[in-house]
Order: structure tokens, then sequence, then C-alpha cells
């Protein structure tokens, strides 16, 4: 990802470059479909289960954790093409949180999230799902068109309020699609900042219109903000600083920091479902399982947590990642036995199978009973079983 034809000061900050120049936000390129094989996650897991053996300690009982960061895509139409689509489970909850949100906002995810991809192998795909789903009534070609005009600038992608809604259509509908699998598999959701609105969902805390609400509000608040401190007076001008200010924090080369009001927060329940909660990279997860802890860990959300920094664990029992492959943050996928992205439907298939089942509780074998043993003494007669 770049942006085209940047000059620097003597001091060697970056300006903003002018909009005559900046005709390209965007490295074309191709998104590469993870394909993880059988034998592999066999592999792995086989060398998983031996792990505490060659520590010398005791067979891994504790659930399996799983890392929810900030934002789980990080390209245009990445999320299209990693293949959720092709799975109809999620597409059925990620469909109809595309036309809830519609209805909220005036424009649509889909169109949003695909507007920039600039990976011609998949804009046929892209193409035949946005022609079924007009034909079938659920996309309007009306928040079509709104989309384009709100967010057709290479810039648009990086607005922080759309980021947010596209983030929590396809962040809570995975969550539920993974849950729903997974119901014979103990998993434990830790989640990054603002991932705390798809978890409130996930969880029954919250509803999604009330969510969605809240993301704009919030969303607005802080593009205003980053628009300030770009201190540019044009739109271009400031769209592409917003751009470059957005784009260092998520690869993780700055550090912004932006906190929520408490008026622009919706109101919730208690989560019926808890989980592992951190406002930031650097800090030790909460359990959020009362609406009294909710509240508090809404108040400490901050675009900081889009940073890529790597986030710490409540134990040594992180088994994957719910991240796409080009995030910054999947590298710390690379070098582990027991992290894996789950990035695809048939990574966490295979995931469900051969990883986390290692946290799974041991099934109870039921005794046969003994054959009973009698003596039986009598006059004449010899001892038997």
């Amino acid at each position: 990802m770049l942006v085209s034809d940047q000059k620097h000061h003597s001091d060697g900050h970056p300006v903003v470059p002018l909009p005559a120049k900046s005709h390209c936000a965007w490295k074309t390129r191709a998104y590469p479909v993870p394909t993880p094989t059988r034998s592999g996650f066999r592999w792995k897991a086989s060398a998983l289960r031996g792990l505490p053996r060659w520590m010398g300690g005791c067979s891994i009982a504790s659930p399996a954790t799983l890392i929810v960061p900030a934002l789980y895509n990080f390209l245009p139409g990445e999320s299209i093409a990693m293949g959720w689509f092709n799975e109809i489970d999620a597409l059925t909850t990620i469909r109809q949180r595309i036309i809830h949100s519609s209805k909220l906002t005036g424009w649509d995810v889909f169109t949003f999230h695909t507007l920039h991809n600039l990976d011609h192998y998949f804009d046929s795909t892209i193409a035949a799902v946005r022609e079924t789903w007009v034909k079938e009534g659920n996309l309007s070609l009306d928040a079509m068109v709104e989309t384009r005009r709100l967010f057709g600038k290479p810039y648009d992608y990086h607005r922080v309020q759309p980021r947010l809604i596209e983030n929590l259509v396809f962040q809570s509908s995975l969550l539920e699609w993974l849950s729903h699998r997974a119901v014979d598999v103990p998993l434990r959701f830790q989640v990054m900042g603002t991932a705390l609105l798809s978890a409130l969902v996930w969880s029954g805390a919250l509803p999604f219109a009330s969510a969605v609400k809240a993301g704009l509000k919030i969303g607005e608040r802080w593009d205003k903000s980053l628009d300030a401190m770009t201190g540019a007076e044009t739109l271009d001008d400031r769209g592409w600083g917003r751009f470059e200010i957005v784009r260092k924090l998520v690869e993780g080369r700055s550090n912004v920091s932006l906190a929520v009001a408490r008026e622009d927060l919706p109101r919730f329940g208690a989560p019926v479902r808890p989980f592992w909660y951190c406002a930031h990279a650097n800090e030790q997860p909460i359990l959020i399982e009362t609406a009294r802890d909710a509240a508090a860990a809404l108040e400490t959300m901050n675009i900081a947590s889009w940073s890529a920094a790597m986030p710490r664990a409540t134990d040594d029992s992180v088994r994957g990642w719910l991240v796409s492959p080009l995030h910054p943050m999947a590298r710390a996928c690379r070098w582990s036995f027991s992290n894996y992205l789950l990035a695809t439907p048939g990574a966490v298939t295979l995931f469900l199978d051969h990883i986390a089942c290692i946290a799974r509780a041991p099934v109870m074998m039921i005794e046969q009973p003994h054959r009973e043993v009698t003596r039986v003494v009598g006059l004449g007669a010899h001892p038997r079983a």
C-alpha cells in the first residue's frame, strides 16, 4: 500500500501530496487465498500435543484463546477475496447485516468494501455477487450510488466512520459463525479496542442496530479530529492527510490517541457470553462478564487500538487469530506452533478439527464392570471363580 508522489520536508516528515499528483492510494496486487493442508495441520497439532511432554508439564486443559484484533481486514475487498463469501453460513449473516446497516446509514458496506479493490482477478466475483444481490433486492441501487458519492476518492477507504461499520459487519458475523461451528470446542475470545463493539453484539449485550449507531457517532468524531490534525485547507488535502495518518497507525509506524465521548456510547445489557478485552496491546486483558464491566470497557476504547502492536494474552493458551493474512498483525502467526490465522472457512474447519480440539476436555471412558469373583465353598467342592 502506498500514497504516490510523496515529497518530504528537510526534517524528513512527509508532505501531504496534492490532489493532482495523488491519483493512487493502493498498489495493484493479488490477494493470496490461504489453502492450508490437512497434513500440515495434523503435523503441527501433533507437535503441539507433544509440547507439554517435552517441557515436563501436564497436558493442555485450558480453553483455546482466540485473539480478535480491532480491525479484521487491511485492504479494500480483502474479506471477499479471502473466501468468506464462499461459505454459505457466514454469507447469510454477513448479507443480513449489510442490509440492516444500509437501512441505518443510507450507504452499503459491500460497495464501500469493494469500491477500491485493485485485484482484477476478483472483479468478476465481486460483480457476480453484486448483480445477484441487486436482483434479489439485498442491495439497494440508491445505497450503492450514495456509497460511491460519499467514498469515491481512493483515500476514503481510511475514513474512520465507514471502516468502523465495515469492521462491525464482518467481525460480528465471523464471531457468530465461528461460535456456531465450535459448539463442542471450548473457545475463549480476547478482543482488542474497537472490536469491543463486535464482541458486545456477539455476546448478546448490544443490539446490532445500536452498535451501528454508536459506530457512526464515534467514527464521525474521530474523523473530524483527524481532519484537524492534518491542518490542510482543501477537502482532498485533508483526505490524503487523514489517509496517511491512519495508514501509519494501522502499520504500527505512529501513535495516535483519540478517545470516545460518553454521549456517543450506546445502551446495553449484561453479556450472555463472557469474553476477555484489552483496550491497547500493552494492557493486561480483563474479563467482561457484567454490564458494569462492559460500561467501563467502552469508555476505554481508543483509535490507538488500530495499531498492529502485539497484544498480551491471558496465559499461554493462544491458538488462533481472527485476522486476515494481509493485516500487519498476521506476522505474529508465522513462527509459532499454536498461532493460526482463521482467515477462511477452510482454515477455520481445519483449526477446529486439529488445533482447538486440543483444549477439549478428555472424554470420560465408561469402565466396563469387572466380573464379579465369587467363591463357592462347600463340602467336597473346590474354590472357583
